[in-house]
């Protein structure tokens, strides 16, 4: 394991924390949790809480109405703090499905508190923009059609 790298306490997976598609490395590539390091600003590890964070649901990075890419929303376990994460080039795609598909599993309530926090919780409509972008267009064309 090399000086950047960490263990998930989640899951016990050795992690390199050299990320891939993002700048900070922040999750677990294969169950997703995260620790409560950063506070304002992704990557400047000011956060004091420590608490792990589960990931929630799926999103996407919205710019100007148009949906951008998929993103992760973490809830600390600790203080109740939300925040929203790329997703990295080594994530396990299966992992993010899993996460979509408790998307739509969550209770009325869950769903009023995440969009209290400003977070738009992905549905059944955005499956095929979660799917391209998970494995590619050809893919998520024959994915979609079984």
């Amino acid at each position: 394991m090399t000086e950047r790298s960490f263990v998930c306490e989640q899951c016990g997976l050795d992690v390199d924390s050299e990320p891939i598609g993002t700048d900070h490395r922040n999750h677990c590539p294969s169950c997703l949790w995260s620790r409560h390091l950063d506070g304002k600003t992704p990557g400047d590890r000011s956060a004091h809480c420590g608490g792990m964070m589960k990931p929630v649901v799926l999103t996407f990075k919205y710019e100007q109405e148009k949906t951008g890419e998929l993103m992760l929303v973490h809830k600390c376990m600790l203080c109740g703090a939300v925040s929203k994460n790329r997703i990295a080039g080594d994530d396990k795609p299966e992992s993010v499905e899993c996460l979509f598909q408790k998307c739509l599993e969550l209770s009325a309530e869950e769903i009023k508190e995440l969009e209290g926090q400003g977070v738009k919780i992905l549905t059944e409509t955005d499956e095929r923009e979660i799917i391209t972008q998970l494995y590619g267009k050809p893919e998520a064309e024959g994915r979609l059609r079984e």
